[in-house]
């Protein structure tokens, strides 16, 4: 080693192998020890995220109802992504206020329960007690069980179907147990998200064609009215006697009709309102110049 130290630079060198091997360390640490699983694929996570979101939201009302709740959240049956969806459900429902979630921490409890949801699934006559499953877990108010019925994904959709099987105690002195009956969760992601939703259809044809009529009628008015409005300004034209001014007055007079036309549609450049525009742009120049020749003429 003391010949080593001799070499130029090698305590710089040998220092930075000591460093990138505490890095390494770190990360295989954070990896087998704190980070989650992440088997799933994005439409997938999004998908699991939209059913346990409803989950979530069915717990928020039980703590509004009846107080804080401790919920034993037992291994998700026909998972395949190497328990990301516990984990996922662990953590969604520790972030509600008055829940707090944990696994199993007595073999008996887990043992029970799973007995229990065999006979609900398997539809047997004869069914152990729900009670039994909370004789050493007294602290327990719910044991929640979930299956994954669908998990899939596609180019831009996901599906994540999870039954869930609720096993509740009262909230009477006796706190006797039972089962709910089980629920299917369905989450989407994606497109099949956004088809799902209720496509928002907008106005009425009904609404549109009065809303039409009623900015027709405004813009009519506004051209027929115009000319009178501008009666001093044509009779001080006409007394210059100037044909240009005359013109000014005519294609004055159509600019305001128009004016007026996008002023009813909010100056918003549609199609509908350019065709307008297009229409009423002869009509205005008729009607304008002879309004104006019946001014001149009184």
């Amino acid at each position: 080693m003391a010949l080593l130290d001799n070499i130029p630079g090698w305590k710089v060198f040998s220092a930075g192998i000591g460093v990138a091997a505490l890095v390494l360390v770190g990360y295989f640490a954070y990896v087998w020890f704190v980070k989650g699983p992440d088997d799933l694929k994005e439409l997938q996570n999004h998908a699991v995220e939209d059913a346990l979101n409803q989950i979530s939201e069915k717990y928020r009302q039980k703590v509004r109802e009846e107080g804080e709740q401790r919920v034993v959240v037992m291994p998700v049956l026909k998972d395949t992504s190497n328990g990301q969806i516990r984990d996922m459900l662990m953590g969604r429902l520790n972030e509600i206020e008055g829940i707090k979630a944990d696994v199993p921490r007595d073999p008996t409890l887990e043992e029970r329960a799973t007995s229990l949801i065999k006979s609900v699934v398997n539809k047997d006559d004869e069914k152990p007690d729900p009670n039994d499953v909370f004789e050493n877990s007294g602290e327990a108010d719910e044991v929640l069980s979930v299956s994954v019925d669908k998990l899939w994904s596609g180019a831009d959709s996901g599906i994540c179907t999870l039954d869930v099987l609720r096993i509740v105690r009262g909230s009477g002195l006796e706190r006797k147990a039972s089962t709910l009956p089980m629920e299917r969760i369905k989450g989407l992601s994606g497109t099949a998200k956004a088809d799902d939703e209720p496509e928002d259809t907008g106005p009425g044809f009904w609404s549109t064609a009065g809303w039409f009529l009623l900015q027709l009628l405004i813009v009519l008015a506004g051209t027929a009215v115009m000319p009178f409005l501008s009666w001093p300004a044509a009779k001080a034209a006409f007394r210059q006697d100037s044909n240009g001014l005359n013109a000014a007055m005519l294609f004055g007079l159509t600019a305001m009709d128009l004016l007026v036309l996008f002023a009813a549609v909010k100056f918003e450049f549609s199609t509908t309102a350019v065709v307008c525009a297009v229409i009423l742009v002869p009509v205005a120049l008729i009607w304008n110049l002879r309004m104006l020749n019946f001014i001149e003429e009184h």
